[in-house]
This record gives structure tokens, C-alpha cells and sequence, in this order.
């Protein structure tokens, strides 16, 4: 998957949405990465389900090079977040 932002130094917090694992990379500079690192782990993986299914649907339906489309077209944009295939 192609993202248009380094995320080289970005922190990784793994989720699993519908069976798929995914990496939520979060830039530590950007305004709302203090309130990801003290959200219980739970809550994160909840928001990501949520914001996944609402967003894409069922990825667990997809090819991966469907939901790497998907998830470039969910990343258009992105300064301080993305999410990736683990």
C-alpha cells in the first residue's frame, strides 16, 4: 500500500478489524496522539472496528489488493494517521 506521508517514525498500534489485522500508524507530534496512547486498549480497537466498518464495510470479503485500494483511498490525505495491513 502506497501512503503519502513517512511514517517511518510514527508510533504502530496493531487492530484487528473482522479477523484482518491492521496497524494503525499515529504521528507522536499530532494533536490527538496523547489521548490514543492513554485510551484503553479496548477502546481503541472498538473505534477502529467501528470507523472501519462504517467506512470500507466487510473487509473480511475483500482481496487485499481490494482493501489496500480501499485503505489509499481512507488515507487520502492523512497528516497525523493512517492505517495499514499488518
Amino acid at each position: 500500500m502506497q501512503t503519502l506521508v513517512d511514517t517511518t517514525n510514527w508510533a504502530k498500534f496493531p487492530v484487528t478489524v473482522q479477523g484482518v489485522n491492521l496497524v494503525s500508524e499515529v504521528d507522536p507530534a499530532g494533536s490527538f496522539y496523547p489521548q490514543l496512547v492513554n485510551m484503553p486498549s479496548e477502546m481503541f480497537q472498538t473505534m477502529h472496528v467501528q470507523m472501519i466498518s462504517e467506512l470500507i464495510g466487510d473487509i473480511s470479503n475483500l482481496t487485499r489488493e481490494e482493501l489496500e485500494a480501499e485503505l489509499v483511498i481512507l488515507n487520502e490525505g492523512a497528516s497525523q494517521a493512517v492505517i495499514s495491513l499488518a
